[in-house]
């Protein structure tokens, strides 16, 4: 084995596998999850910790842990949390005041979180909460309708409380908010199995099919979110994830382990918005898949914005071209564009770029103690630059998907290694290149072709705000097209797409399934594109327009 890069990636060439840096968290991942956050509360008792964007109301540590400590006891008289039994807790909730002490109260009880999106239509929320079968739902009130009808159509009955106001018939958050004379008596429960006992269940992308519920243990957090070395007590953090996807729970995890502020909104995301914050805020480290922050770019404030305060912004979820990450760290001088690739299974991120070695196109170096390898259609690992599938091999093992142990064993083979369905390489300098999912190539006479790099380079088009590329199929071929959201104030047309794309790329990247244009395209609750949906609206575009 030898290294490459020094001190970033190592490099086995007898077994072809890789590995990131043999460097353990620096937290115990086999301590309770809950009674690490409580004692880091503690150590920031007088830190503002937590600031609502809508309310201004600002928190401090003491103030989150006093909370969290008050929703456990009063679960505990309710019955929870005091038995070996599984019983799920459900969030639909968005990032308001009272999400944090809910999750860490649970995390302190050792019971599960499953954390859904607000924005779940019925039928989503059925599909998951058929999965999970929660004993208690935490959500909002503007989701109480539809949550409620979800569980009627599946025939479950859990206790519901609503995390703002008081409807009739409901339990409300205030109720466990109550003091309970005994906080200071308080321990959190202590599990011997951290490495196998679940801590929460988080959605799948959800981008080409049906959302799985991903179980990870609590070792798994502390290892890979929670000792994230890139956020700091100096930081002010900003993400519009919600708790339902992993950039959400990896920002409030990894923001309250590291002491930084998080600056909190309730609001989706939209580019005026965030430009706003970032500003008002003097926000240090933000989070933006590619798909918004495209839109942040392109944004006409944006130049206008003081971005002094920026130093890193992460991007990932879906590919991050170059041009996007180079344009990003234009427009925010003094800050970088950090790109990672992970999957949920993981934990968190596989790998992270390192802004002095970024190759255009790299996801960066693996992180410590990950694994990977590159195999092809049979299973044989490939060496360095050969292109084929990504399988990654964290610390702390992937638990499955709840109560789906078909999807596990397709996800998951006898050796613990993740087979992410990505296409992707390592280059010499040990860097990983994620081509694409590997069924979203285009096949093209004998060419595979990647639909993030078409779409990079639409992207610089003036005026696209947003773009999937993907294949028409026909007779023997697939044929390249692509579906555009476009700015108001810009008149882009077909041709200046074509134009940029027979300028950048060879002929057979040619959009010879046609350009099309939309108002918006289907998006995941996390802001990735539905690549899957987006793909039958060209399909029936390119029929009904006789090409």
């Amino acid at each position: 084995m030898y290294p490459l890069k020094d001190t970033f990636t190592f490099y086995d060439p007898s077994s072809k596998i890789w590995r990131g840096l043999p460097r353990k968290s620096i937290l115990n991942p086999n301590q309770s999850l809950g009674d690490l956050i409580l004692q880091i509360l503690e150590r920031n008792a007088r830190k503002v910790v937590q600031i609502s964007a809508d309310s201004g109301v600002e928190v401090t540590g003491a103030e989150i842990r006093l909370k969290t400590i008050r929703i456990a006891q009063n679960l505990i008289k309710l019955g929870y949390g005091e038995t070996e039994t599984e019983d799920i807790f459900t969030m639909v909730v968005r990032n308001g005041e009272n999400a944090a002490p809910v999750v860490f109260a649970c995390f302190a009880l050792g019971i599960p979180v499953n954390t859904l999106d607000p924005t779940f239509s019925q039928d989503d929320l059925s599909h998951m909460l058929g999965t999970v079968k929660p004993k208690v739902m935490f959500c909002d009130n503007d989701v109480l309708d539809n949550v409620s009808a979800a569980c009627d159509a599946i025939g479950i009955s859990p206790k519901i409380i609503l995390m703002s106001e008081s409807e009739r018939g409901y339990d409300h958050l205030e109720t466990l908010l109550e003091p309970t004379g005994i906080e200071e008596l308080f321990v959190p429960e202590h599990f011997k199995d951290t490495d196998s006992r679940l801590a929460v269940i988080v959605c799948s992308s959800g981008t080409t099919g049906r959302p799985k519920g991903v179980c990870l243990s609590s070792s798994s957090l502390i290892a890979n979110v929670i000792s994230m070395t890139e956020i700091y007590s100096s930081d002010a953090i900003l993400s519009f994830s919600s708790l339902y996807w992993m950039s959400g729970l990896f920002f409030l995890l990894a923001g309250t382990a590291a002491g930084a502020t998080r600056i909190i909104t309730r609001d989706v995301f939209s580019p005026a918005l965030a430009l706003e914050i970032i500003e008002k805020y003097r926000v240090t480290v933000a989070f933006f898949p590619p798909a918004t922050a495209l839109q942040l770019l392109k944004h006409p404030q944006a130049p206008e914005t003081d971005f002094s305060s920026m130093r890193v912004m992460f991007s990932g979820g879906s590919a991050v071209s170059a041009e996007l990450k180079f344009a990003l760290d234009k427009l925010i001088p003094n800050s970088t564009c950090l790109v990672g690739y992970g999957l949920s299974e993981v934990g968190g991120a596989a790998t992270f770029s390192d802004p002095d070695t970024y190759k255009g196109g790299s996801t960066g170096y693996l992180r410590p103690l990950v694994q990977a390898k590159i195999v092809d259609a049979n299973g044989n690992a490939l060496d360095i630059d050969q292109e084929g599938e990504v399988l990654l091999k964290p610390e702390f093992k992937f638990s499955g998907y709840y109560g789906n142990d078909e999807a596990t064993a397709e996800m998951l083979d006898p050796e613990g290694w993740l087979h992410s369905g990505d296409i992707g390489r390592f280059d010499k300098d040990g860097l990983l290149y994620v081509v694409d999912r590997k069924k979203d190539i285009i096949k093209y006479g004998n060419y595979q072709i990647s639909p993030s790099e078409i779409e990079g380079v639409i992207q610089t088009v003036p005026g696209v705000v947003n773009v999937c590329v993907a294949g028409i199929p026909v007779p023997g071929n697939d044929l390249p097209a692509a579906l555009i959201v476009r700015s108001a104030e810009e008149n882009v047309s077909a041709e200046d797409v074509h134009k940029v794309i027979d300028l950048n790329l060879g002929s057979y990247k040619q959009l010879r399934g046609g350009v099309y244009f939309t108002k918006e395209l289907p998006m995941t609750a996390s802001g990735k594109v539905q690549r899957r949906l987006c793909r039958d609206i060209l399909i029936e575009l390119y029929n009904n327009s006789n090409m």
